[in-house]
């Protein structure tokens, strides 16, 4: 095993996958190796880029890796949010011959905080960011990225509304995306059912929206449409496919997340309102 040390980040090779795991996921993933020989212009071009923020997923982080699309125009980065467990050891125990980017985090900065990690070392045209619980389902990825390489949309966002839920969604759940929903559609002018789903992916060119992020929670989900939105850039709802974690519960805390939404709201509203009246006082 090669690795290359800096402060922050290890870039681990791993070992050779045997020929199962190859021919595995080019069955797989068909549609998708189809869609990157297409829209690839040069041989060392990374079309692709998967990130896949971990804290504390030892149980699901090593096959959720495995299952992933194997290509030389596909990158994996991986971000550490300072895990208590052993989920870097299962990371290092990693079967195929791809480059892993591991970003390490030496403090917990939150999941906005380690996908906008992710974001700032992506070199793809395309960013896709998935969860590392295993709720996610890899064969998805094509019904995300081929809207933004056939220009039809800059960012997708996976919704199980229309697509497929395999699990008891929990009421909370249903009725906070709800209300979500009517205010984006009210303030910011777009219906957005599944907006706190950590699913999508974006054209490389909005990676400087990100900069302007400002919750590095849960919030960033809504956040994320939310810059996406008052940037004029568009947005696509894609059916997906999502199931129940089988390990662990969910990190979120519905008290802080409200709180952080509500600011979310009242700050961008704030901003957006403040924008159209200087436009209309100018005219």
């Amino acid at each position: 095993m090669k690795t290359l040390r800096s402060k922050e980040d290890i870039t681990i090779s791993l070992k050779n996958p045997d020929l199962e795991e190859i021919m595995d996921t080019k069955f797989r993933f068909k549609e998708l190796y189809d869609c990157i020989n297409q829209y690839k212009l040069r041989k060392d071009q990374i079309l692709i880029s998967i990130i896949l923020p971990a804290y504390n997923e030892e149980k699901t982080i090593k096959r959720i890796i495995e299952s992933l699309p194997y290509n030389n125009s596909i990158e994996i980065i991986v971000i550490d949010d300072k895990s208590t467990d052993n989920s870097l050891r299962e990371i290092q125990k990693v079967n195929g011959n791809r480059q892993i980017k591991l970003l390490r985090h030496k403090q917990n900065r939150g999941y906005g905080g380690a996908v906008i990690t992710g974001i700032n070392q992506a070199k793809g045209d395309v960013i896709v960011t998935m969860d590392s619980d295993g709720q996610h389902n890899p064969e998805d990825i094509i019904g995300l990225v081929k809207p933004i390489f056939k220009d039809e949309a800059d960012c997708t966002i996976g919704s199980r509304y229309l697509g497929t839920n395999i699990y008891n969604l929990p009421i909370k759940t249903r009725l906070g995306e709800a209300i979500i929903e009517k205010i984006l559609k009210v303030f910011f002018g777009q219906k957005i059912m599944n907006n706190q789903n950590g699913f999508l992916a974006f054209n490389k060119k909005l990676k400087p929206i990100f900069k302007k992020a400002r919750y590095q929670g849960f919030a960033f989900a809504t956040e994320t449409v939310i810059l996406t939105l008052i940037n004029k850039n568009r947005i696509k709802e894609c059916p997906i496919k999502v199931y129940d974690r089988e390990h662990g519960s969910s990190k979120i805390n519905i008290a802080i997340l409200m709180l952080d939404l509500l600011s979310c709201f009242l700050r961008y509203f704030y901003k957006t309102t403040i924008s159209v009246f200087s436009k209309t006082k100018r005219k």
